[in-house]
């Protein structure tokens, strides 16, 4: 652990909440200096990545220590019935939730079988930082090991708004003394119905607690279609158990190295992995690649969805992962050409500021037919749904900055329409009735019978 005095924590200024002792200002980086498990439930929101359609929670690559883990798709959700207090005419009956998908985050690693836990590590250097200019997430940790053997471990992590079906992580590793045995497990766990990457059930959606949090489900949600290895790639696919919503996640490792190498492969119904074994010598890197393509449907059965993966993956690869993160800039290079707001002689204020346009982008850029959630696709809070408060709060930033991304918010409520209609044709009203919430454009979340409030006659304004 970290001891150095200068780096202790200091009471915050009461102007600016933030430690910064800990998250230094930088105005063009979310900056964690050092590791605190205390407020991982803060810290996972705030280093979230995402592109609009796919969303990966800033959960440690290790898995352990979490808070709530969270992998999202926009719209991929499990409906329920909705069991009211009083029950009375007009009253929603499903619900929606947001799912959480399976998880290609986890990438644990063995140093002469010692594994590396944040919580409990000797870190003699630790820096996790979101670069908001290239939308990239990058983590650069040295770690002493209990034999005194120091290891640089350096990651990055990213969810593509050119390929918005992709994301694409990195994970190297470099002893800086002593050669050691290294064990680098990389794997893809639906943590939805399955267990943690230590095999506890209990632990597989993290042990924090959110009362916005999506409602869990009594029953298994994800239904396993596919397990097997494909052309060298893990494949996973599932079929949502009431919704009959359907996914397949597909995963292609790339390892470098000088140093002798053994690779196991493990598939299973909710666990797919790749274990790397190395001989590593001081000097020499090992570098892992890991792209992952995720595809959904609402009747396309998981089989197809592996097809779309196969050729999301085929045109990754082919391009590499130096160019990826490099079209991935261009990208965000753009929107900040047309978004940022500068101010002057104020830097902590200039780094919220960019942190929160950052937060609009990551949700709207690549969401496509589907809907801006209330957070965005950085957890499960709010269950995944859609809010009004897009068409009063989001839609006139994306109107001027990004015309594209605002029309895509437009269809999406103009398809709510004749549910809408539907809707309000069982009530005394002459306008549409759209409820205030919902994951998807067919039904919505436990609802009020609609009065003055509750009712809209546009689809592009509805009320709560």
């Amino acid at each position: 652990m970290q001891t150095d005095s200068a780096n202790w924590h200091r009471p915050p200024d009461p102007a600016d909440p933030m430690d910064r002792t800990r998250f230094p200002v930088d105005p063009w980086r979310l900056v964690e200096s050092e590791y605190d498990a205390a407020d991982l439930g803060v810290t996972e929101t705030l280093f979230a990545v995402s592109n609009g359609y796919l969303g990966l929670r800033g959960n440690v690559e290790e898995g352990r220590d979490t808070h709530l883990h969270g992998t999202f798709v926009n719209g991929f959700h499990e409906t329920w019935p909705i069991q009211h207090a009083e029950e009375a005419f007009g009253l929603a009956r499903v619900g929606q939730t947001i799912v959480n998908v399976p998880d290609p985050k986890t990438i644990k690693l063995y140093v002469d079988d010692e594994p590396l836990l944040l919580t409990t590590a000797d870190l003699e250097h630790y820096e996790r930082a979101l670069d908001l200019r290239s939308g990239v997430l990058r983590r650069d940790v040295v770690w002493r090991t209990s034999s005194g053997k120091r290891v640089r471990i350096t990651s990055t992590r990213m969810a593509s708004v050119e390929e918005r079906h992709l994301a694409v992580l990195t994970f190297e590793v470099e002893m800086l003394d002593g050669d050691a045995s290294l064990v680098i497990s990389s794997q893809l766990l639906n943590r939805q119905d399955g267990s943690d990457e230590y095999h506890v059930r209990s632990a597989a959606m993290g042990e924090g607690v959110d009362p916005r949090r999506a409602d869990t489900f009594e029953h298994r949600v994800l239904e396993p279609r596919l397990h097997e290895v494909r052309d060298d790639r893990l494949l996973l696919g599932y079929r949502t158990h009431n919704s009959r919503m359907t996914i397949a996640t597909m995963v292609e490792h790339r390892i470098e190295t000088e140093d002798p190498l053994r690779r196991d492969v493990v598939v299973e119904e909710d666990l797919a992995k790749e274990v790397f074994r190395i001989e590593a010598t001081p000097g020499r890197s090992v570098r892992l690649e890991k792209l992952v393509a995720v595809h959904t449907s609402r009747g396309v059965p998981a089989r197809e969805l592996a097809d779309r993966c196969t050729r999301t993956l085929d045109r990754a690869s082919g391009r590499g992962v130096p160019a990826l993160h490099e079209e991935h800039a261009r990208t965000w290079e753009r929107f900040w050409a047309e978004s940022d707001v500068e101010v002057d002689g104020l830097p902590d204020v200039q780094q919220a500021v960019r942190w929160n346009l950052f937060q609009l982008g990551q949700a709207a850029m690549r969401a496509g037919s589907h809907g801006i959630a209330a957070k965005g696709l950085t957890g499960s809070g709010y269950g995944g749904h859609y809010f009004w408060d897009t068409e009063c709060y989001v839609l006139p930033f994306l109107t001027y900055t990004h015309p594209q991304a605002a029309r895509n918010a437009l269809r999406f409520r103009h398809g709510m329409l004749d549910d809408a209609r539907r809707r309000a044709a069982r009530w005394p009203s002459t306008a549409p009735c759209s409820p205030g919430a919902r994951s998807t454009g067919t039904r919505p979340r436990p609802t009020s019978p609609p009065g003055p409030r509750s009712t809209t006659s546009t689809p592009t304004s509805p009320t709560p």
